[in-house]
């Protein structure tokens, strides 16, 4: 038998001044990774999602990622994020939404700082992150006494170790210098349900619609109108999911003036019409 006795060590670099708390997780995988999840946000919390196998690209805080498996994605409250699964290869991941964490440094509902990297690779701590994952995510549909307490200290163990990966994070994605691409992303952040056009952009900011097209996709991976398309469907995405309007209403809130329009948009990123994505998502 081999007995090993903890030792004193080095405490975390994240000094945690209000724990978080877990409001829920979940494993997708199969047909729900098929279809896109454009860009979104969660304003009120923070996710940390654990890719289990497959491949992807993500775009999270204005940049784009080439994802796989083993790597950790860290969603800020209020990032933008936008998931898709690589075609014919899926994936499958494991999400984990907390509220209330406080660290020291750092805004409520913030894991990583602004300019730090929100994929890690998970390396040699790869079947840590599955196993608590998947014990999370068993706990919690169990359902039985003391189910909370247990998830509680399960979501802490979690966010200590992602403090790990952020001491050394990964230099192949390391986060990049903002400029002009990312002042355009966050005006078509604010403004998607307007009337936006290229030229129109490009005279915003006074340069040429090659020169912002071209800085644009070199900072965020995608043209600007690619990426308009894909904020708006985005939210449309929530408002189908999260309200009871109807599919008309949401196209002209996310800056359609004619539904068709809309329903062709939709399903050339989702691959669904609206009303079917509403249907399916939500098991009607």
């Amino acid at each position: 038998m081999l007995q090993r006795f903890l030792q004193p060590g080095a405490s975390s670099s994240l000094v945690v001044e209000r724990p978080a708390e877990l409001l829920y997780m979940c494993r997708v995988e199969g047909r729900h990774s098929e279809m896109p999840r454009a860009m979104h946000r969660h304003d009120d919390c923070a996710e940390i999602v654990f890719i289990r196998e497959g491949q992807g690209t993500h775009i999270i805080g204005g940049r784009e990622y080439r994802t796989r498996r083993g790597d950790l994605l860290i969603y800020n409250g209020g990032t933008l994020h936008d998931e898709s699964a690589c075609p014919g290869a899926g994936i499958g991941v494991y999400c984990c939404g907390f509220r209330g964490l406080k660290l020291r440094g750092l805004p409520v509902n913030h894991l990583v700082p602004e300019q730090g990297s929100p994929v890690l690779a998970s390396g040699e701590h790869h079947d840590d992150f599955e196993g608590l994952m998947g014990l999370l995510h068993a706990q919690v549909a169990t359902r039985q006494d003391g189910t909370a307490e247990i998830c509680h200290h399960l979501l802490q163990a979690l966010i200590l170790l992602v403090g790990r990966l952020l001491e050394r994070p990964d230099p192949r994605l390391a986060a990049p210098r903002y400029e002009l691409g990312q002042d355009v992303r966050r005006y078509i952040d604010e403004r998607y349900a307007e009337a936006l056009g290229l030229e129109g952009m490009a005279a915003r900011f006074k340069v040429s619609p090659y020169h912002l097209a071209h800085r644009f996709k070199a900072t965020v991976g995608c043209s600007p109108i690619h990426y308009l398309i894909r904020r708006r469907v985005g939210e449309a995405q929530s408002l189908l999911i999260n309200t009871e309007l109807s599919v008309a209403e949401i196209a002209e809130r996310v800056g359609y003036r004619h539904p068709s329009y809309f329903n062709t948009a939709f399903k050339k990123v989702v691959g669904v019409t609206p009303g079917s994505y509403r249907r399916r998502y939500l098991g009607r």
